[in-house]
């Protein structure tokens, strides 16, 4: 027969709860409740009995007690790497104090509230709906084993192009509770396995500071988010392909405008020759009537190389008429914002 825990209420000290975790690691105080995720009333009840969820509200003011999972709030020190020295920076969230979550970053919340959970006890949490919809990731939440004593290291990334506000005290994530099936060491009803169960292993047990999860995880220092980097990557090699565009235009531009000099010069250089050719044959025909027809002759050749040299010019004329158009087109627009 199963013994009555019906009388025991909630430990409001920590020292207590540590005591009711160890006293009920191994045992099962309501060992008729069957191995399932957890209802509203068996989480209330487990967590009065082995102090599983510490502080509780035991009498549910905030709403966080749901049918099948418990809010957890927005409190407790957020660590994130601060961007221009690269140094942790570290900050303390109470009730109703505003924090905000900059665009493209990942911060870390060690939350205040701690969990004790039995050896017959398992959890999940998953980031609030509301967030979600909001552009904050908390990604799948990860199954924290029984046995475990302490507090949870959560990161939250904002994949928003704006920064992300969120006050302290605010729920955050919803946590599930899963009984396992029934096992000798804290049911006498259970079969008998032919393994051992295996415990949460002892080094991890312990209460661990934030930072000894950076240690293990990442080399003592929180993640950074890439994106910011990319981001600063793109707008560089942006900017420099800008000024070699630039530079080119530069360039073609100086180079088109010796060019228009040259060509220039080049239909004058045409155009004197031209004329003193047809001074010279006025000269000869003043000159020597003899010749008149040999000189009317190199007159009509003459001509017929005006009118080339004169489709010529106009063909080159309209080509630099052109060239300077596409220029101004394709110059950079300067910028009335700078």
């Amino acid at each position: 027969m199963s013994e009555d825990y019906s009388q025991l209420d909630f430990v409001i000290d920590e020292t207590k709860a540590k005591e009711r975790f160890l006293l009920f690691s191994s045992k099962d105080p309501l060992p008729d409740v069957p191995p399932a995720l957890l209802n509203s009333g068996d989480v209330y009840d487990y967590a009065r009995i082995t102090s599983m969820v510490f502080p509780f509200d035991k009498n549910n003011d905030n709403k966080k007690l749901k049918s099948a999972s418990y809010e957890i709030d927005f409190l407790g020190e957020v660590y994130q790497i601060n961007e221009k020295n690269g140094e942790i920076e570290k900050k303390t969230i109470e009730y109703d104090e505003p924090f905000t979550i900059k665009k493209n970053s990942i911060v870390f919340l060690f939350i205040k509230t701690k969990f004790f959970l039995p050896d017959y006890i398992a959890i999940r949490f998953n980031l609030k709906i509301t967030h979600v919809h909001r552009g904050l990731l908390l990604g799948t939440g990860p199954l924290v084993d029984p046995g475990f004593y302490g507090r949870l290291l959560i990161p939250l990334h904002n994949l928003t192009s704006e920064n992300y506000r969120i006050i302290g005290g605010d729920g955050l994530i919803w946590v599930e509770f899963t009984k396992l099936s029934p096992h000798k060491n804290w049911d006498s009803r259970a079969r008998n396995n032919s393994a051992p169960y295996i415990k949460f292993p002892q080094n991890k047990k312990s209460d661990l500071e934030a930072q000894k999860y950076f240690n293990k995880a990442s080399g003592g220092y929180p993640a950074g988010s890439s994106i910011p980097g990319e981001v600063k990557n793109a707008v560089g090699i942006a900017q420099n392909a800008s000024e070699q565009v630039h530079k080119i235009y530069e360039e073609f531009r100086k180079w088109t405008t010796i060019g228009s000099v040259v060509i220039i010069i080049s239909i004058s250089a045409l155009v004197y020759s031209t004329w003193d050719l047809i001074s010279n044959a006025n000269q000869h025909i003043e000159n020597s009537s003899n010749k008149i027809e040999d000189l009317n002759k190199e007159q009509f050749k003459t001509n017929q190389k005006i009118e080339s040299l004169e489709e010529k010019i106009k063909s080159l004329t309209e080509s630099l008429e052109k060239v300077n158009k596409d220029l101004s087109l394709n110059a950079p627009k300067k910028n009335p914002h700078k």
